[in-house]
């Protein structure tokens, strides 16, 4: 594996270049393809992943069956490099929502090099306090915001997570689960937003024709957890890596 291609994954980017050419070749390359499970509740940690381009929506779920989407992972994070460090077992089912490209590291192999990079430890910690933040963050969307001031918001953030342009190859299915709506009032909403030119569809995919018009009709919270993301990238004091240090 070349280093230039661990540059596509934010996370993998913070390396140190001596971590990047000691790792780079137990890196493996992994098609992720639109509907493959990568793994269930219940499972081990065996691989981490890291995308480079496509999306894998994260799933609750409960005893009864019943799931829902409780968050997205694109080139800017990774799946397991929690668990891997912790208890070793996974909570939730991963699955591939937009096809696309990650790197795989066995989970052994992650843990030391977690243990090597300072710089990989910073980047995880802000990751950590980031989708925490968004998870307080969506609760309160969820309660004050409009379905399609949210869906306008989970449109962006995926196109700009799986690092596409305009065309995003999602269901109104994916989309209702995505947002934990009903699929006919997503509907209702994709309609709307088709009439007022924004973007148009296509079988099992949505093209976005006015981005700007899109950001618009945005809920807040995409310009909130913009800035707070622009705030946890610009600091470095983390306490607890200096004691590390």
């Amino acid at each position: 594996m070349s280093e230039p291609h661990l540059e596509s994954n934010v996370l993998l980017r913070s390396l140190e270049p001596a971590s990047k050419a000691r790792f780079a070749e137990r890196f493996q390359k992994f098609e992720l393809v639109r509907g493959d499970v990568l793994h269930n509740l219940g499972d081990e940690v065996e691989w981490v992943h890291f995308p480079r381009h496509g999306l894998v929506a994260v799933m609750a779920e409960t005893v009864a069956g019943e799931s829902v989407e409780s968050g997205m992972v694109g080139r800017e994070g990774a799946l397991g490099i929690f668990e891997a460090c912790g208890t070793g077992q996974l909570f939730t089912r991963a699955v591939v929502q937009v096809g696309g490209e990650a790197l795989r590291l066995p989970a052994a192999s992650y843990r030391e090099l977690f243990l090597e990079s300072a710089s990989l430890r910073t980047a995880v910690h802000k990751y950590v306090e980031f989708l925490l933040l968004e998870a307080r963050q969506f609760v309160l969307c969820n309660a004050l915001h409009t379905v399609e001031s949210r869906l306008c918001r989970a449109i962006l953030d995926t196109l700009e997570r799986s690092g596409l342009d305009r065309a995003l190859p999602v269901t109104q299915e994916s989309l209702a689960q995505m947002l934990g709506a009903q699929r006919t009032t997503i509907a209702a909403c994709v309609s709307k937003l088709y009439r007022d030119g924004v973007m148009k569809g296509g079988r099992g995919s949505l093209e976005i024709l006015d981005r700007p018009g899109l950001e618009r009709l945005c809920c807040s919270c995409r310009e909130t957890l913009r800035f707070a993301r622009g705030e946890l990238q610009a600091s470095d004091d983390l306490s607890c890596e200096a004691v590390l240090s």
